[in-house]
């Protein structure tokens, strides 16, 4: 009698082992390579919100989660979620900058300078110009470019980047790098604190070799999120800013902030036209044995479409965390088995115009009736940044107080044969991708990201660079994950 409860339970024990770990087969580049190559191929035009090549994505993803059998979450036809977003495009804008003693000079919008607008027009402004190097004011970290500069109802000029962004091995670099592992973040911020300091707008001294896109200065809004707050950022290259700007005006080689003489002053104007655009987000779920939970896998497809004839084609960004999902998808639809918990694919649109899509899911979420669990994120999954040279770097983010959902991920990494060096990250205080508008609803998340390469938002950004080996083992990671998450909760 004992020997037959010994055996039982020993079965018993090796099937639960069998289930969480091997019953729903890790994605292979078999399972996404193809269409990874789709979604970022001429075609789909760049799969920009409203445009022939968004639309055709969209049609693309509905299609596949069809063909694997995924149910409609909330009876949205086709697995279309879709909304309207408020388009505000620059018709006509001017900047000019005046020297006491000298002769005003007008900047081009085709050459010397380009514009993020708010969601009105602004007539005629003038305003004195301060210079806060970069932009950043960061307390707990003993840093202020702001420290004895008054930017109240002024420009303020910042430079790109942070304090020693170019050496990658130096402890500066490594100190701000940790503090804003996305670019996005960074940018924000800076943006962030002008205005909370009362700058009536933000002007970026780029790089060198920065081009404006004129074609393209626009801002986007969901008609349930307007950002009536914001100012302007405009941008100018390095050599553009030498050129108007004395050296002591703006010390540009180095990183000391300095505030301008009151000679310099600034005028600008940005006319706007408005549009309403219609978008989609594409969803498609397996139900769960308890279908008042959720866990949603998410990557935005959407991508910046076509600039000056170029095609965006976005295989990274993100064609790799697009494809990623729907091969998590396919694996966990073949599988045929039912998950504990209602498991959500989820294509989100219109990230790149401020993460407008998972935005608009979150805010219109009925959390009463439905808890999300954990939202997982994947964003640009299959490229590495310049100084991961062996190209076994990869972040993962997670909110302060979310320590287990670390470990589960750490533990999957640690079952790759060639584990990664994982980069764990805090996202509190971050909204560089789709994560952010589920951690400002208090769920939990898991978002993945594998590093800012020179191609990203390029035309270069394309299938033939992605590294399929590396894709392979991040999706390796998100399954397992999912996984031992699934495990946890019913323990």
């Amino acid at each position: 009698m004992r020997l037959r409860i010994l055996i039982f339970f020993t079965l018993f024990f090796c099937k639960s082992i069998l289930f969480s770990q091997t019953t729903i087969p890790n994605p292979t580049k078999n399972d996404f390579s193809e269409t990874l190559n789709i979604l970022a191929s001429d075609s789909m035009e760049g799969r920009k919100p409203n445009t022939r090549g968004g639309n055709l994505t969209a049609s693309y993803i509905s299609s596949k989660m069809h063909s694997y059998k995924l149910k409609e979450y909330n009876n949205f036809e086709y697995c279309f979620q879709i909304f309207e977003i408020r388009q505000h495009t620059v018709k006509k804008t001017a900047l000019e900058i005046k020297r006491k003693n000298y002769r005003t000079i007008s900047l081009s919008p085709e050459k010397d300078f380009e514009v993020t607008p708010t969601e009105n027009s602004i007539q005629k402004k003038q305003a004195e110009v301060v210079f806060a190097s970069y932009g950043l004011s960061l307390p707990k970290e003993d840093y202020d470019d702001y420290k004895n500069v008054d930017i109240k109802n002024k420009i303020v000029v910042v430079l790109k980047g942070f304090p020693n962004d170019k050496d990658s091995t130096s402890a500066t670099y490594k100190k701000f790098k940790n503090i804003f592992p996305e670019e996005n973040d960074l940018e924000e911020t800076k943006l962030k604190t002008a205005i909370n300091k009362g700058a009536i707008a933000l002007l970026i001294v780029e790089k060198e070799n920065f081009k404006p896109e004129n074609k393209e200065n626009e801002v986007f809004h969901s008609l349930e999120n307007s950002k009536s707050e914001a100012i302007p950022v405009f941008r100018i290259s390095k050599k553009t800013a030498e050129s108007l700007f004395s050296k002591t005006d703006i010390p540009l080689k180095n990183n000391l902030a300095s505030t301008l003489s009151q000679k310099v002053k600034i005028n600008f104007s940005i006319e706007l036209k408005h549009d309403m655009l219609d978008a989609a987000n594409v969803l498609g779920m397996i139900p769960g044995k308890d279908t008042t939970k959720t866990i949603i896998v998410g990557a935005h497809y959407d991508h910046l479409g076509i600039k000056n004839d170029s095609i965006y084609h976005g295989a990274d960004d993100n064609a790799s965390g697009t494809s990623g999902m729907l091969a998590l998808a396919k694996n966990w639809s073949e599988s045929k088995i039912k998950p504990q918990y209602n498991i959500l694919f989820a294509a989100w649109t219109a990230e790149e115009m401020g993460l407008l899509g998972s935005e608009y899911f979150a805010q219109n979420l009925n959390l009463k009736n439905q808890k999300i669990l954990l939202c997982i994120n994947m964003d640009m999954i299959s490229r590495s940044a310049p100084e991961d040279k062996a190209h076994r770097i990869l972040s993962i983010g997670t909110q302060k107080e979310t320590e287990y959902l670390k470990k589960i991920a750490s533990e999957s990494n640690a079952k790759l044969q060639n584990p990664f060096t994982l980069d764990l990250w805090e996202t509190n205080g971050h909204s560089g991708s789709d994560y952010a508008s589920f951690t400002a609803k208090g769920i939990p998340i898991l978002t993945f990201f594998s590093g800012f390469h020179e191609d990203y938002h390029t035309p270069r950004d394309i299938a033939s660079k992605v590294d399929l080996d590396k894709m392979q083992d991040v999706l390796f990671i998100v399954n397992n994950s999912l996984l031992k998450f699934i495990e946890n909760q019913k323990n």
